[in-house]
C-alpha cells in the first residue's frame, strides 16, 4: 500500500509542475530550418521547370507542326521495282509540276512514330536529292495514305504506287534584262580634245575663272603653237588682267612662229599704241597686208601714221575708212586734219564742213574743227 500511495503522490506532483509550467513559462517553439529550406529548394525548382516548360513548349510545337507541314509538302519521290500490273486500276498519273498539290492532299497526318517517320525522312532526302539532278529515266512516285485498320495509330504506310515517266524540259538560261554593259571609251582624236579644251576655256572666260582658263590656253598653245584662236584668247585674258607684258610676249611669240596671221598683228598694234610705239605699228601693218585689210586694221594704220607725222600714209587709211563708213564724222574729221597738215586747206575746209555736218562729233572734236575752219578762212 505504501508503495502505491507514493506512486500516486509522485503523479500528483508531476501533473501540478505541468500545471505550473502551463501556467507561468512560455515555450518558444523549435524549427527545423534545414528541412524548411530543402522543401523551399524544391518547390522553386518545380516553379522554374514549370515556367520554362512554359517558355519553350510553344516554340517546340511550332517547329513540329512545321516539321509536319513540310513533310507533306516535299515530293516523295522514290525509284521503286513493283509490278505495275497490280496498281494499274488505282493508279493516278502525276505530272511533276503538280506533285505537290497531289501529296498535299493525300497525305493528313497528326502524329507518326519514329520508325516510320525516320523511314519517310529517308525516302523524302533520297527523292529531293532525284529532283534536284534533272534525268530523263522514269521516275515512280510513291502516294502515301492513312491506312483504315491503322487509323489508331497514326501510322503511314505506301498504299498506293504510281509509275510516270516525267517530262524532261530544256531549262534556258535567259539573260537578265537590267544589265550594264561597259562600252569601250572612245579614243579621240588629238584636235577633239583640243577642241573640248578650248570651249572649257571660253566658258571660264565667261564666268571670270580667267586663271582657269589661262591655264587651259596655255596648254592647248604647247600642243598646238600655231593655233590661232587660242592665242587670241591667251592674249585678251592677259588684257582684261591688265597683264600688258604678258600679252605683247604671246603675240609677240606667235608673229615669230608665223608672221602671216594679220590678227595678232593687229592685236599686238593695239598694244603698242597704247604704249606710243608708231613705228612699230607700222612695221606690223605693212602694206603687204592690205590685201587682208579690215576696220581695224585701217584705224590702226591711220592712226599710228597720223599720229607718227606720215600723213600721206594716213590719208589713204583715212579714205578707205569714208568708204567703209561714210556715215561717221570721225573719218572725214582725220582725213581733214591730215589734208590740213599737208597744207591742201581747201580740201580741208570742205571736209571740216562734212564733218560738222554729220554731226556726232564729241565736244573736242567739234571744237577742234570750228577753230580749223575760223582759221582757214583767215589763211585761204
Amino acid at each position: 500500500m505504501s508503495v502505491i500511495n507514493n506512486m500516486l503522490k509522485n503523479i500528483e506532483q508531476r501533473e501540478a509542475k505541468q500545471v505550473n509550467i502551463q501556467e507561468g513559462i512560455s515555450v518558444k517553439p523549435i524549427y527545423d530550418v534545414k528541412n524548411i529550406v530543402f522543401k523551399a529548394a524544391i518547390l522553386l525548382i518545380m516553379l522554374s521547370v514549370i515556367f520554362l516548360a512554359y517558355l519553350y513548349l510553344p516554340t517546340a510545337d511550332k517547329k513540329e507542326t512545321q516539321r509536319e507541314s513540310v513533310l507533306p509538302q516535299q515530293k516523295m519521290v522514290a525509284v521503286l521495282s513493283s509490278n505495275l500490273s497490280d496498281s494499274q486500276d488505282e493508279k493516278s498519273t502525276v505530272e511533276p509540276l503538280v506533285e505537290q498539290e497531289v501529296v498535299k492532299k493525300a497525305v493528313q497526318v497528326e502524329q507518326i512514330k519514329p520508325e516510320v517517320n525516320d523511314l519517310a525522312e529517308s525516302k523524302l532526302s533520297e527523292a529531293t536529292s532525284l529532283v534536284s539532278q534533272p534525268t530523263a529515266e522514269p521516275v515512280v512516285i510513291a502516294e502515301v495514305k492513312q491506312s483504315p485498320a491503322l487509323a489508331k495509330g497514326n501510322m503511314l504506310v505506301a498504299s498506293k504506287v504510281i509509275v510516270s515517266k516525267p517530262k524532261v524540259t530544256s531549262v534556258t538560261k535567259t539573260k537578265p534584262q537590267n544589265t550594264m554593259i561597259k562600252s569601250a571609251a572612245e579614243t579621240k582624236s588629238p584636235q577633239a580634245l583640243l577642241v573640248e579644251q578650248l570651249a572649257a576655256a571660253k566658258q571660264a572666260i565667261q564666268f571670270g575663272l580667267y586663271n582657269e582658263a589661262i591655264s587651259d590656253l596655255n596648254i592647248i598653245l604647247a600642243q598646238s603653237p600655231l593655233h590661232v584662236e587660242a592665242r587670241n584668247l591667251l592674249a585678251a585674258t592677259y588684257f582684261k588682267q591688265q597683264d600688258i607684258n604678258s600679252a605683247q610676249q604671246v603675240l609677240q611669240s606667235g608673229i615669230r612662229q608665223n608672221p602671216n596671221v594679220l590678227e595678232w598683228r593687229v592685236m599686238l598694234s593695239k598694244i603698242l599704241i597704247m604704249q606710243q610705239q608708231y613705228e612699230g605699228v607700222l612695221l606690223l601693218l605693212s602694206d603687204e597686208f592690205e590685201s587682208q585689210a579690215n576696220l581695224d586694221f585701217w584705224v590702226l594704220q591711220g592712226t599710228a601714221a597720223q599720229s607718227a607725222s606720215k600723213h600721206h600714209k594716213a590719208l589713204e587709211s583715212f579714205k578707205h575708212l569714208t568708204q567703209l563708213q561714210p556715215s561717221q564724222a570721225k573719218w572725214w574729221l582725220a582725213l581733214a586734219t591730215s589734208k590740213d597738215a599737208l597744207g591742201e586747206y581747201l580740201d580741208a575746209k570742205q571736209l571740216y564742213k562734212v564733218a560738222l555736218d554729220l554731226g556726232g562729233l564729241n565736244t573736242a572734236m567739234t571744237q577742234h574743227a570750228l577753230q580749223r575752219l575760223v582759221a582757214l578762212k583767215e589763211v585761204v
